[in-house]
């Protein structure tokens, strides 16, 4: 169970070789999503602090703020890796993300990822396992 979830989640961040299937791409972008809502949420807070004198509660959520911006910075590095082997695993090239800086080109990206990969052997490699 742990090594699934670690093959979903951590595994692999930034690396463009292979292939990523849908799952693992809906997992990340869904923790991306979470990690910034979250983030969003320990924003808030700063109404219920009172950061003119220092204490240790301020200095713990400043901290905290700050490592979660730094842990969202990376996953949305990241959303950009996955986006490519799950490009590898519908047996097209990476560079089809360059399309989503394009007028409509993020709909296109959304129904050419939800689409089932190759499942045999393509030119990048085997079929994912998870």
């Amino acid at each position: 169970m742990t090594i699934k979830l670690y093959n979903l989640f951590i595994a692999n961040w930034f690396g463009i070789k292979g292939r990523a299937s849908r799952k693992e791409y809906i997992c990340r972008f869904l923790m991306m999503w979470f990690l910034g809502y979250i983030g969003i949420l320990c924003s808030d807070f700063d109404e219920y602090l009172d950061f003119s004198k220092p204490n240790l509660i301020a200095i713990l959520a400043t901290f905290l703020f700050f490592l979660l911006a730094c842990i969202f910075i990376l996953s949305i590095i990241q959303v950009f890796f996955v986006t490519h082997r799950r490009l590898h695993d519908l047996n097209t090239s990476g560079w089809w993300q360059l399309i989503t800086f394009f007028p409509c080109g993020q709909l296109l990206m959304i129904g050419l990822i939800f689409y089932k990969g190759t499942p045999t052997t393509n030119k990048y490699g085997d079929p994912p396992t998870f």
